[in-house]
């Protein structure tokens, strides 16, 4: 007998935890696609070269190769990190068959190896919308797409919570004016993403390992303490001293998009400067959302814009905006903090009872009707004594129970209140369960 054991990192839901799940994602998709956009879906597998590209450490990577390979060969294949590059590569494939802009929204798994924690997996769904156009992405699609993926945090109605925003190119001219090398920008964007992990002092010691000089990796310390609301952000940048033009016009862009969200979006949106992201195709906004009570979850979503990543994939010019939301690690938080009520066990709304086999084909013929008149019938699948039926719905969830009557009709039982009435007809129960 094999042995039955959790893997680490690959999570496994309840059907009343799934149910959950699904109307909480009805609630995401149905925002989506008020601000019109579409769906697609991705192979789960992408070519390796393609996942390698952007700043993604390859032992994150899960390579994907036959059980019995040859000796010598090599896997081609990696199960895809984000949704990101994945559609990138979809757009530059597809580019003539497009309506610009194009507005997708993607629900799908990705798989990193990392170790897993709390509110970390190494199997999760993701919930991504993007926009991309051809050779210009005006800021106003970077605001509306940054609108909708707030509203649908606020949709959710579990918890405070708070988006942080920067621009890269803040960061970038912000480096530039401390004349860093690229290599060094690099290294000082990777150091001040982890502020909050590993603390002042170790980005300190990272600036210094990049080669960075003391007097500079101090200045850089700096970014660090510009925390403040949106709404403050034109007057609060007056105070920084940089007039590096990619600095200025990282600054711009982002009162740019202050201007043209929803009054509720920037409510709920700090700019941090030392706000980064890790992978390198980001080039303009960037943002990353958490709830204030539960920090040690980390962040629930995130985004933001990139200029060339379509562009890795073919001679086009498709810039894109875009974010994303991490279900899985949403589900997790909600469940362990019990932060949403179960409220369903089943999506059946009636199990029709089954007083003896001879009654099976009546059962099931009242089922059909009920659910042609959209009602959610279940047929219990014995005929045992009627309260081990009732005792079934109850356990399950389902509100309701039908007896077959002798005269015809039917006798309709609510679970919750033991109430039972009697019903002449199909249509009428139809029209009582609805």
């Amino acid at each position: 007998m094999a042995k039955i054991s959790n893997i680490s990192g690959f999570p496994e839901w309840l059907p009343e935890e799934k149910i959950l799940e699904e109307q909480i994602l009805r609630k995401i998709r149905s925002i989506y696609e008020q601000y019109g956009f579409v769906p697609i879906e991705t192979p789960a597998v992408e070519l390796l070269t393609t996942l390698a590209a952007k700043g993604v450490v390859d032992k994150e990577l899960y390579a994907v190769k036959r059980l019995h390979a040859e000796d010598q060969e090599e896997a081609e294949l990696g199960l895809h990190f984000d949704l990101t590059v994945p559609f990138a590569r979809y757009v530059a494939q597809h580019a003539s068959d497009l309506v610009y802009p194009f507005k997708r929204y993607q629900l799908q798994k990705v798989w990193r190896g990392e170790r897993p924690q709390k509110g970390r997996y190494r199997e999760f769904y993701q919930f991504d919308i993007d926009t991309v156009a051809r050779e210009n992405l005006p800021l106003s699609c970077d605001a509306e797409a940054f609108t909708a993926f707030e509203q649908a945090l606020s949709s959710l109605d579990i918890a405070e919570y708070k988006i942080k925003v920067n621009n890269r190119k803040i960061l970038a001219g912000f480096f530039k004016s401390l004349q860093l090398d690229d290599a060094q920008r690099h290294d000082a964007v990777k150091a001040i993403d982890k502020v909050d992990k590993i603390g002042k002092d170790g980005v300190l010691k990272e600036l210094a390992a990049a080669g960075i000089s003391e007097s500079a990796a101090s200045t850089i310390i700096t970014l660090c303490d510009y925390r403040f609301p949106l709404a403050k952000f034109e007057s609060e940048i007056s105070k920084v001293d940089v007039d590096e033009p990619l600095f200025l016009e990282g600054v711009q862009e982002l009162i740019t998009i202050s201007s043209l969200i929803s009054d509720q979006a920037r409510e709920h949106t700090e700019v941090q400067l030392s706000l980064a992201r890790g992978l390198d195709y980001y080039t303009g906004i960037i943002a990353e959302a958490c709830f204030l009570d539960y920090p040690e979850f980390g962040s629930v979503g995130g985004g933001g814009r990139y200029e060339s990543l379509v562009s890795d994939f073919s001679s086009l010019s498709i810039p894109g905006v875009g974010f994303s939301i991490g279900i899985t690690r949403l589900i997790g938080l909600i469940l362990d903090k019990k932060l949403k009520p179960i409220t369903k066990k089943s999506f059946s709304t009636v199990l029709v009872a089954v007083n003896s086999e001879e009654d099976r084909v009546q059962c099931n013929t009242v089922a059909a009707e009920l659910r042609a008149g959209g009602v959610n019938t279940e047929v219990f699948f014995k005929s045992p004594r009627l309260g081990k039926q009732i005792e079934y719905a109850d356990k399950k969830g389902i509100p309701y129970v039908l007896f077959m009557a002798e005269d015809g009709g039917f006798e309709l039982k609510d679970i919750q209140s033991g109430e039972q009435k009697s019903v002449s007809s199909v249509s009428e129960l139809i029209a009582a369960l609805q």
